[in-house]
């Protein structure tokens, strides 16, 4: 009979965690892409399916070696692993880097792109030179410390490419969402120092995963937000009053459109909250600005409350 240490049982349900909490990301992630409409998130689901693959392999991984006892076949069982997992890992930045420049940013936080998509280049190099190279150089000391500062540069870069990348008129679950998976990316960074000294000391259980935790859970809070009503805004644009609307000249649906744009709503959530089409909504929307005299939602919101 195979007993497992208290450790084991922590893994374990640390690996579930993970696991269960992913998988729901994806689904938020089709959500978030089904109410936004925005194609990075799709993106973001791509990079996220990788993200599982790879865990997935690592937990394949440690089944096989803390319960099959693949002692015999232990050093090919290594090498293959080692292999599944570089691909994997050449997969996931490929995709971060087609992400990264995707994502729409102001021209002078361009340089932090750069590095980021440079960082990642540099793994994917690295990656291949591992497939083709020496397996005593690639597992030696400063190939390893190497490798670390590059995935912490990589990450942190990343985390500071998508904060940068929130606008204002971004809907509140977008902010979240972006918020969120920054924040979590450049948390890499001093955890990936932690990682390294503690895996000397051959830890069972990687760090990375508290990245895996904070990406999951941005995403499902991003999908409670987006799936929430939106409440009538409390703070300086209070539902259009009769006067304002007046002074302009506004219609009823003008109005509407007023105080669902004041709400942080998108076309396509206001179209869906009116039961009318997005061409309809960009219609109403551009008649209200016209006759507002307004370049943005923000500038009409001003306008109209001032």
């Amino acid at each position: 009979m195979i007993g497992f240490s208290p450790m084991e049982h922590v893994i374990l349900f640390i690996y579930i965690l993970i696991f269960s909490t992913g998988f729901a990301a994806i689904v938020g992630l089709g959500v978030l892409y089904t109410r936004l409409n925005r194609s990075v998130i799709t993106h973001f689901m791509a990079v996220q399916i990788l993200f599982i693959a790879n865990l997935g392999l690592v937990a394949g991984y440690y089944y096989a070696i803390q319960v099959l006892h693949l002692v015999s076949n232990a050093p090919h069982f290594e090498q293959l692993f080692a292999v599944l997992a570089t691909l994997l890992s050449i997969a996931l930045y490929i995709t971060m880097m087609y992400l990264i420049a995707r994502i729409p940013m102001k021209t002078k936080d361009r340089s932090i792109r750069m590095i980021s998509l440079f960082s990642c280049a540099m793994i994917i190099a690295m990656q291949l030179l591992r497939l083709i190279g020496s397996w005593d150089v690639v597992q030696s000391t400063p190939w390893t410390i190497v490798l670390y500062v590059v995935v912490a540069v990589a990450m942190g870069s990343f985390g500071s490419v998508l904060l940068r990348a929130i606008s204002d008129r971004d809907h509140r679950a977008m902010k979240t969402l972006l918020r969120g998976i920054g924040i979590s990316c450049i948390a890499f960074i001093p955890l990936s120092i932690i990682e390294y000294i503690w895996q000397n000391q051959s830890a069972p259980l990687s760090l990375e995963y508290l990245l895996y935790l904070g990406i999951n859970g941005s995403i499902l809070a991003a999908l409670v937000q987006v799936l929430a009503k939106n409440p009538k805004t409390s703070g300086p644009f209070q539902e259009l009053s009769d006067e304002a609307a007046s002074r302009f000249s506004l219609t009823k649906r003008e109005k509407q459109m007023a105080t669902l744009i004041a709400q942080g709503m998108t076309n396509k959530e206001i179209a869906f909250a009116l039961h009318i089409s997005e061409a309809t909504v960009r219609t109403h929307i551009y008649h209200l600005f016209q006759k507002v005299g307004a370049q943005s939602r923000i500038e009409l919101l001003k306008i109209l409350h001032s």
